[in-house]
């Protein structure tokens, strides 16, 4: 696990400060590739083949590559290329990488099983091919204009280029942040700077300087198993590493699961158990950890942790982020890190099996003819809109953003819901679970773990995000995997069951989250920079005009939107935050 950064020029002193700006990411080792038409950066986070032989930059066969991720089928395809003649100098799965892509071009992409951002210089051909595994779990970005080109891991690695050759806002990644909590792909704060989408290959031709799409890795592999099989098989590949592998355990579905197959499997992984006050999940988490014959480590996250961790997030997060979640997953990261280099986590649970209070109202909902007009719609309780979106005009992508959105009614919606339309496609799964799996995951969960855990050294493993796992759940219907039960994820409940008795498992869902209250803790004047800054910018933050006067103007009109909209005034503030610390 490790950062990448690279320029479509040789610039020592730029690909030496983007280098430094994700240095966080990879404390193990730092290298710098150079010629005449790129320079290539890379920080490296040392977990498979921790000798010298797995430094980054890597040159073989006249390509060199920048690699962020883990291969956990490296061993097989080594294997396969060395029964056709390749020779291998390492045992690392970027070596397996670069000499599968000097042997087969970037159609090895698709055998790879694993997360990964990489990019692949090719002096011969003239091109930079950038590549991001088909779930998104690792972020890759990258800035085009004026014949300008960069990529990099994170958005604050290309501040220096941005500085040097300009950047401008983009003002829709800013009005559908103040709807969904967070700037979907491909849209980043900067109308030039670019998000890869999930599973996208791109080329960049260097003589020419264009960009073109080369390709997508979907999703899903090849071969049917059965679904606990295929679990089993997720799990036991997800714990390849030549350093200690514990989890995240929160004692919900998904963390206990993979909890007890790891167990089953034989593995004996460090639980760390984050203890959030008056979180009903304390006393079950603890008393199921029991029951697997485990004791978590225990860490309290009290008011104090809450608002250092808020702290660091306002002035280190690279793009606006108003999921209170990535609050305590920061903390509890900044703690596992002392120990462990990689845990497993349980995202992509719920967007398969319809784990969200959400889904079940849309499961089984098609676009519907518009019964009730839009404009009276918005004029209703947030409880009525999702009725009336969903029980009536039946409109998943409306009804989609009715239960998410962080505005509470008071920004258009319009562009939001034109966007989710035009984004997810409904190809392969109901229309929820398929935005929550491309838009959602990616964009919102999988940032926050990679962020949080990063931050602090420290990989975010996902085995429910697995190509062979997708498959063996994407052949059995929505409905069977949802189970038709207020909180879903029937099958994963069956499987659970086997271990842990029902009391334990058929259960209500809770979040984890920050509650929005210790974010109300935090002195006013650091709201009322936030909302100082958003008034000069009425294009990017879509509140009214007379409102934002209105919370201007006294502490009493802060405090008293701070408790009435608790949700919008934490986006507010993560915006603020970030756009009084993100300078150029």
């Amino acid at each position: 696990m490790c950062a990448i950064a690279g320029l479509a020029e040789r610039n020592q002193e730029l690909i030496g400060a983007m280098n430094e700006a994700l240095a966080h990411r990879g404390p193990d080792d730092t290298g710098v590739f150079e010629d005449a038409s790129v320079s290539l950066g890379h920080n490296r986070l040392a977990i498979l083949d921790l000798s010298a032989l797995g430094h980054q930059p890597m040159e073989v066969e006249g390509l060199t590559i920048v690699f962020n991720g883990e291969i956990y089928n490296f061993k097989e395809l080594q294997e396969e290329l060395k029964a056709g003649g390749t020779q291998f100098l390492s045992n690392s799965d970027t070596e397996v990488i670069l000499r599968g892509y000097a042997r087969e071009g970037a159609e090895f992409f698709r055998k790879l099983r694993g997360m990964w951002a990489l990019a692949i210089y090719s002096a011969k051909a003239g091109t930079l091919v950038l590549s991001r595994d088909p779930f998104g779990i690792k972020p890759l970005y990258y800035y085009e204009h004026a014949g300008q080109f960069a990529f990099a891991s994170e958005l604050r690695a290309l501040r220096p280029v941005l500085a040097c050759f300009g950047a401008t806002d983009n003002a829709l990644a800013h009005r559908l942040y103040f709807s969904l909590g967070y700037m979907p792909a491909p849209h980043t704060p900067f109308a030039e700077v670019r998000k890869v989408l999930p599973g996208e290959i791109l080329s960049y031709n260097l003589a020419g300087k264009t960009l073109t799409h080369a390709g997508n890795v979907l999703p899903y592999g090849d071969g049917a198993q059965e679904l606990e099989e295929a679990l089993e098989d997720t799990v036991r590949a997800h714990f390849v590493s030549d350093v200690p592998v514990g989890i995240f355990y929160s004692g919900g579905t998904d963390s206990t699961l993979l909890l007890a197959t790891a167990r089953k499997l034989g593995f004996n992984p460090t639980a760390f158990f984050l203890r959030i006050p008056n979180r009903l999940d304390n006393e079950f988490a603890l008393v199921a950890a029991k029951e697997l014959g485990v004791a978590p480590v225990i860490f309290d996250f009290d008011e104090g942790a809450a608002l250092s961790s808020l702290e660091r997030a306002l002035t280190t997060l690279d793009e606006p982020f108003a999921d209170s979640s990535y609050v305590p997953t920061e903390y509890l990261s900044s703690q596992v890190a002392k120990t462990h280099k990689v845990v497993l986590s349980g995202e992509g649970g719920d967007e398969f099996f319809g784990g969200y209070h959400r889904h079940d109202h849309l499961l089984g909902l098609k676009r519907g003819s518009r019964i009730v007009p839009a404009a009276l719609v918005r004029l209703l309780p947030a409880r009525l809109r999702r009725a009336v979106e969903s029980k009536i005009n039946r409109d998943p992508y409306a009804a989609y953003v009715e239960f998410v959105r962080v505005d509470d009614g008071l920004v258009p919606r319009e562009e939001a819901v034109g966007f989710l339309r035009a984004r997810a496609s409904v190809g392969h799964d109901d229309v929820g679970l398929s935005i929550d799996q491309e838009v959602y995951l990616p964009d919102d969960l999988l940032f926050k773990i990679d962020r949080a855990g990063m931050r602090h050294g420290l990989e975010g493993r996902v085995p429910f995000l697995d190509r062979r796992f997708f498959a063996a759940a994407r052949a059995l219907a929505v409905s069977a995997r949802h189970g038709g039960k207020a909180g879903g994820k029937a099958l994963l409940k069956n499987i659970l069951s086997r271990y842990l008795p029902k009391n334990l498992v058929e259960r209500p869902k809770q979040g984890f989250s920050m509650p929005l209250a210790m974010a109300a803790r935090l002195p006013d004047a650091v709201f009322a920079r936030a909302v100082i800054e958003a008034k000069k910018h009425p294009e990017l933050v879509p509140l009214p005009l007379a409102f934002m006067d209105h919370l201007a103007a006294t502490v009493h009109a802060r405090d008293e939107f701070r408790r009435k909209y608790p949700q919008l005034a934490y986006a507010l503030l993560m915006w603020g935050g970030w756009r009084n610390s993100f300078t150029l």
